[in-house]
Formats: structure tokens, C-alpha cells, sequence
């Protein structure tokens, strides 16, 4: 479940919507008739199925994103550099397309491997790793333009 939602955060960027998101794919599950029984064909299966909400959820959302309220900021003096290393990547992630946001999300988030994510895609394995290449690519370059940087530590400087 927490890889569930953490792919979900991933594609819808919230971490409530999330969750809610994650129970949504959780009662379709359960209402589904034709259940893999096989470990790695039924993970693959659930995040199908939370792909494939978060996608009715984007379609729903775009006529109404622009009245949409923004999170509230985060107080990141209160955060160590392991949570600042944290939201930079999630502000990374939020700053790239949501083709590169779903591939990272399955392979480095979720763990994936290059062929899982490809039959769960349904494209070829090529297509994952050269997605991935880029994915990173673009997650490295919205992170160093980033204007949020760790403290540097006042101990032995």
C-alpha cells in the first residue's frame, strides 16, 4: 500500500488525493472479477489500476485546475537536509511532465524493473529505458534550477 500511494502522489502530486485515490483503486480491486493470481502479475494489476484512476482523475480535474487552492507552504527552517532533500525532489517532480513524473514514479519509486514497467505500459522495453534516461534528465535539471538549497552546517567550517 505505501508504494500504491506513493505512485499515486507521484501522478496526482497530493498527498491526501493520494490516499484517496489509493482507496479508490482498493474498491475496484475488490469488484474485480478477474483477480492475477500470480505476486508480480497482481502488483503490476493494482497499479494499473491506480494509473488508470489517476488518469479519470486528471481528465476530471482539468476544467476546474485553475480554481484549484494551492497546498500550503512548507516552514522548511523547521526540516533537517534530509527533508529538504525530500520536498526538492518532490518540487523536481512536480516541475517535470507527467510522462516523466509516471515513469520515475514507477521504476524509482515504486521499483519496478525496466520490464515490469513495460508490460504495465504496454510498450516496449526500449521505450522504458529511454523514458527513464530522460525522466531523470529532466528531474536532475528541475532540481538544480531550483532555488532551495541545504543549510550549510555549522559543525567543523
Amino acid at each position: 500500500m505505501p508504494r500504491l500511494v506513493g505512485f499515486a502522489r507521484v501522478l496526482i502530486g497530493n498527498a491526501d488525493d493520494a490516499r484517496d485515490l489509493v482507496q479508490e483503486t482498493v474498491a475496484r480491486a475488490l469488484a474485480a472479477r478477474n483477480v492475477p493470481l500470480d505476486a508480480a502479475a497482481y502488483r503490476a494489476w493494482a497499479f494499473r489500476i491506480v494509473r488508470n484512476a489517476a488518469l479519470d482523475e486528471l481528465r476530471a480535474r482539468a476544467p476546474r485546475k485553475k480554481y484549484a487552492e494551492p497546498e500550503a507552504p512548507i516552514d522548511l527552517w523547521r526540516f533537517d537536509d534530509a527533508c529538504i532533500a525530500r520536498i526538492t525532489v518532490e518540487q523536481g517532480l512536480a516541475a517535470i511532465n507527467p510522462t516523466h513524473r509516471e515513469i520515475i514514479g514507477l521504476i524509482d519509486i515504486a521499483g519496478f524493473t525496466y520490464g515490469e514497467a513495460a508490460e504495465l505500459l504496454d510498450v516496449p522495453i526500449g521505450t522504458v529505458m529511454s523514458r527513464i534516461a530522460r525522466a531523470r534528465g529532466a528531474l536532475l535539471e528541475a532540481i538544480e534550477a531550483s532555488s532551495l538549497r541545504p543549510l550549510k552546517s555549522s559543525h567543523g567550517s
